[in-house]
């Protein structure tokens, strides 16, 4: 999965309009809540076959965190 088709599809998860970015901060995201958070657990499980639990998220800051933790970036991206 490229990092646009993964913009892409947590932007479905989020069910948001606004275009997203690596960059984008979660906590400034109104959608951004335990809700999304069970939400994109099942798209990274579903897409990416990473099961993840909440204390995963406690510490992301931003898209670019959650896709380091899908491995569609690594560090270095």
């Amino acid at each position: 999965m490229t990092v646009n088709e993964f913009l892409s599809g947590m932007q479905d998860v989020l069910q948001i309009e606004k275009t997203l970015t690596l960059e984008t901060v979660l906590s400034d995201l109104e959608e951004w809540d335990s809700l999304a958070i069970m939400s994109t657990m099942a798209f990274l499980d579903k897409n990416f076959h990473k099961e993840t639990v909440f204390k995963d998220y406690k510490n992301l800051k931003t898209l670019s965190d959650i896709a380091k933790l899908a491995g569609v970036i690594n560090e270095w991206f």
